[in-house]
């Protein structure tokens, strides 16, 4: 690729578009001259290498689109300027696939600089990323001698279960946190420097995890590490500098443990910990400016061994109400006392010394509890004062930590990158009440809602006027309805406006399923139940699909065994936790009637119904607001007639539903502004018209004009390129034919029948079978039939649950992911073979395919695979399986002559020569072992190939060894005796 050379691509997309060589293999390398390429912007499902000829800094891609760079395939981009010059828009975008970036730059003008998403593998190496944010979402990946820089917002966001791995990295200058870790991401962070955030160094939150090191923290303008709402630290061999708050703040069910951490210098305190618990080992706290370690109620801490010097205050401070354990440390050197504690706290003291304190080495309020065992307690400047009582009128100690909050309020944050942290559970009601009031839709649960809330504060303005608080109200309830109408949302809601008027302690929600509760042995259900609802204590217990636990997965009822136990622990601890069981319905109804008890302790159930399609509009339009985009007038309507026309039954998404054609349209969008020749403005950038959205079918099959005959010619010129399989190659140009056949009686005003494309394929394996699905699904994408064109591949473990209604689940997952594509099921004959026991859940697995088949029967094209025999008894399984599937493609073992054909194939890939005599003798022996070749076909010729490179190698490795100077043609030439099984 090139500006100015003859001959060469001018673009990546043309690029990406060239036709392969015949016989090459799968993928390109695209190798680019220096230059700056404008108006980069590209999408690509391919596999590619692309190489800046001169190395870093001297080809520079430019982009304004949604994406400079996005990617799904296996991608490796080595020396690259990759730049986005829109507020929205991305340098790289890694929606899937594995992609690495190796002594790349990236800079982008919006906030988001590079994101991985939808399981998407990102490694960057030795990479530069300037100004804008780097977001791991359910996805993994390395970030390797990267340095981050300059960013408005949080500099790295690790989100939704992400594990990445950071290693030598630099994060400087940060607008908001260095990097921040959340919704149950787990990464490794070692040899890091972070420097100069405007927040924290490290925020982890909502149970996260977090392993931290032999990194660097300094200069953060905020608490330099903070573990919140169940996120949990693991610190050791770190150095945390100059950080303008604290060193160290864990709060509201975090967690840290940290190993030879020294603190240097913190603004306020070395270690603060308010309703969190920490271990720490070995630790330093230095020339803190307030207290060395300030722990407020309900933290509990152990600290062994290590120090804190020169606290402007105390060394340790316990606030009334905390607990803490110190073995073996070092205080000296504070301004005030060694040691003060308040009252109602606990602690222990052993093995410790508390030497040269300026102040008093230990002082206690009245109604603290101390044990003290091997103390040292020399040369501080006053004695020690133990159960001082406060002044009446002050209620202040002498050296007492004024009343002031340990945690801090965030700053407002980016999006995406940085959502707002949730108000803390026990805000005001009327404050949560308003939020829900601000839900869309939802007026016969918000009324609900409201009920119950006016009642609990009318009981507790009794209880306040010494009156009986009334007749006892049921709080445990029933949300019952389809999914995507926020009854998870309404739980958490509903849970901080108990807590917020008193009814429970905490106000935490628990989200739980069947799989939380029910084990697979007998007296495991009630051990898992008992413990999941200890941990609700206090809060809600939110039960999701709790009708699951009313059916049976086999002769031994585990679900009734988790039921009986739950309505024991709702009657022994009724004023504790509430509960909520959620689910369809129908379903719930089922669910109530299996305990004689369990009706009765859910008081009320709440009906959560389908959005309108007003509604939904809404919700879309809300959407469109929140990620910086509006609706025109023609999309409004579009979507209203789209949602008006949608099927409402118990499958139906709702605001799920109404997310996806948002995220359809967005893509849409990019597509359609990514062919304008000019630069679009920001006014066409934000707008979604009519066009984008999508709606007249949704995912369904389509018959307008092809979007990308190019692409068309390309894929079928692979398909032609692949070895024999001419009966596959016949039976899907029909296909196409039939397809280009109902566009033209279509646009002819004649009927067309609907195209169903769903597929057997059947032949022994290695012939080939998924590498046509893929091509199958891409040239559908192309022809404008498929919505999205991608391939989820599944096998019997990816279907089949353990339970009855977990298999329909685990079905219907599988096969919403695969909407707009193709499935394609390996192995499927699996499916009807028993499973070993006398519930055939792979027969469950087939029923719900042919329902989902028939519902959404234009979304999505459906392939099985397997042994030709084995494929007709599956589909024998069921009576409408047969007529779902439009045909059979038999792939058909292959012939020697085939066999040598993949075999030259993969040879010229990989740069090896075939004389004439090799080829006889590998036409020889694969003759000679026809039968394992038939069972194996391609796999076996790969496996023979590898073992011919292994045994080439050996040869000319001894030759080497004896003084001969190899040959290029030597090195190149596989000869006969390197063929052998």
């Amino acid at each position: 690729m090139s500006l100015t050379s003859p001959g060469a691509y001018r673009t990546v997309l043309e690029a990406l578009k060239a036709p392969l060589p015949s016989g090459a293999p799968p993928g390109r390398h695209i190798m680019i001259e220096p230059g700056s390429y404008p108006n980069t912007g590209f999408r690509s499902t391919s596999d590619f290498v692309m190489t800046a000829v001169e190395g870093l800094g001297s080809v520079t891609l430019d982009g304004r689109t949604v994406g400079t760079i996005e990617v799904t395939g296996k991608v490796t981009l080595q020396g690259l300027i990759v730049r986005n010059w829109s507020d929205k828009g991305l340098a790289l975008e890694a929606a899937g696939g594995t992609v690495v970036a190796e002594q790349c730059e990236f800079m982008t003008k919006g906030s988001l600089a590079l994101r991985a998403s939808k399981g998407a593998h990102l490694t960057l190496r030795d990479c530069e990323v300037q100004d804008g944010a780097v977001v791991y979402s359910a996805s993994s990946g390395v970030m390797e001698g990267t340095s981050v820089i300059g960013t408005s917002g949080n500099s790295v966001a690790l989100r939704s279960g992400s594990t990445v791995t950071l290693r030598s990295c630099q994060v400087r200058d940060a607008g908001g946190d260095g990097i921040w870790v959340t919704e149950g991401s787990r990464p490794l962070i070692e040899q890091c420097t972070i420097s100069d955030p405007a927040r924290a160094g490290l925020w982890v939150d909502h149970r996260a995890e977090v392993v931290l090191r032999d990194c660097e923290i300094r200069g953060t303008r905020k608490t330099a590490v903070t573990a919140l709402e169940k996120g949990g630290i693991v610190a050791d061999d770190c150095l945390i500098a100059g950080s303008e708050v604290d060193a160290l703040w864990v709060a509201t069910g975090g967690s840290l443990t940290a190993r030879r951490v020294r603190m240097e210098a913190p603004r306020r305190t070395g270690v603060a910990v308010d309703k969190g618990t920490v271990h720490l080992e070995d630790c330093e706290v230095v020339n803190a400016s307030d207290s060395g370690m300030y722990l407020a109620q309900d933290a509990n801490v152990t600290v062994a061994r290590g120090r804190v010097a020169d606290s402007g205050r105390a060394g340790v401070e316990l606030a009334n109400g905390a607990h803490a354990r110190l073995e073996g440390m070092t205080i000296t050197g504070s301004k005030l006392a060694g040691v003060s504690v308040g009252s109602g706290s606990e602690l222990a003291v052993r093995g410790c010394t508390l030497a040269g304190n300026h102040g008093r080495g230990i002082f206690t309020v009245l109604g603290a509890s101390m044990e003290i065992e091997d103390l040292t307690n020399v040369g501080n400047g006053m004695p020690d004062l133990l159960d001082f009582e406060p002044p009446a009128a002050t209620g202040q100690a002498e050296n007492q930590t004024p009343a002031e909050p340990v945690s801090q309020a965030p700053a407002e944050p980016e999006p995406e990158a940085a959502p707002p942290v949730p108000k803390k559970v026990g805000g005001a009601a009327d404050v949560l009440l308003a939020e829900l009031e601000a839900m869309i839709g939802l007026a016969g649960v918000k009324r609900e809602i409201r009920i119950l809330t006016d009642l609990q504060k009318v009981a507790e303005q009794r209880r306040l006027a010494g009156l009986p608080p009334g007749s006892a109200m049921g709080r445990h309830m029933v949300f019952a309805g389809p999914p995507g109408t926020g009854k998870t949302t309404v739980a958490r809601l509903y849970g901080g406006i108990l807590a917020a008027l008193g009814v429970v302690e905490k106000g935490q929600v628990v989200e739980v399923s069947r799989a939380d509760l029910v084990s697979e042995n007998i007296g495991g259900t009630a051990l898992r139940t008992t413990e999941v609802f200890d941990r609700a204590r206090g809060g809600v217990l939110f039960i999701d699909e709790a009708y699951t636990l009313s059916r049976k997965a086999s002769g031994t009822d585990f679900g009734q065994e988790a039921i009986d136990t739950l309505v024991k622990l709702m009657e022994d601890h009724r004023d504790e936790v509430v509960v909520i069981a959620a689910g369809y319905s129908a379903e719930m109804r089922e669910f109530l009637a299996a305990n004689p008890g369990l009706s009765s302790r859910f008081s009320r159930t709440v009906e959560f119904e389908n959005y309108s399609p007003a509604e939904l509009v809404q919700i879309v339009e809300t959407q469109a607001d929140k990620d910086g985009y509006q609706l025109a007038e023609d999309a409004r309507t579009a979507l209203l007639a789209h949602f008006t026309s949608m099927k409402r039954d118990a499958s139906f998404g709702n605001g799920r539903a109404a997310r996806r054609v948002f995220e359809a349209a967005v893509e849409r969008q990019a597509q359609r502004l990514a062919d304008m020749e000019e630069l679009p403005s920001g006014e066409e950038l934000s707008r979604l018209v009519a066009e984008d959205l999508d709606v007249d079918t949704g995912l369904a099959a389509r018959f307008g004009e092809a979007r990308d005959p190019d692409q068309v010619g390309n894929l079928l010129a692979r398909l032609a390129a692949m070895t024999g399989l001419d009966e596959v190659k016949r039976d899907i140009r029909d296909l196409l034919d039939l397809i280009a056949s109902a566009r033209r009686r279509r646009a002819a005003g004649l009927e067309a029948e609907p195209f169903t494309g769903h597929l057997i394929f059947a032949g022994p394996p290695g012939t080939g079978k998924t590498t046509v699905a893929r091509l199958y699904g891409e040239l559908l994408t192309a022809l404008g039939v498929l919505a999205q064109g991608q391939v989820v591949e599944a096998a019997r473990v990816d279907l089949v649950g353990q339970y009855v209604g977990h298999t329909a689940q685990k079905t219907s997952e599988v096969f919403e992911q695969a909407r707009g594509g193709v499935l394609f099921i390996d192995e499927a004959y699996t499916l009807s073979r028993q499973a070993g026991s006398g519930n055939d859940f792979g027969q469950e697995a087939i029923d719900t395919l042919v329902k989902l088949m028939e519902d959404h029967r234009d979304e999505i094209i459906v392939i099985a695979a397997g042994y030709t025999s084995e494929m007709d008894g599956f589909l024998a399984t069921n009576p409408g399986l047969a007529s779902r599937f439009a045909r059979t493609l038999t792939f058909r073992p292959y012939e020697v002559d085939g066999l040598v054909s993949i075999f030259l194939g993969k040879a010229k890939a990989a740069d090896y020569r075939i004389p004439d005599s090799t080829r006889q003798a590998l036409t020889t022996y694969l003759a000679a072992n026809r039968d394992r070749f038939r069972e194996g076909n391609g796999r076996e010729v790969d496996k023979l190939f590898r073992a011919a490179v292994t045994a080439h190698a050996r040869r000319t490795e001894q030759l080497a060894n004896t003084g001969i100077e190899l040959t290029t043609e030597q090195l190149a030439t596989l000869l006969p005796e390197d063929i052998s099984g």
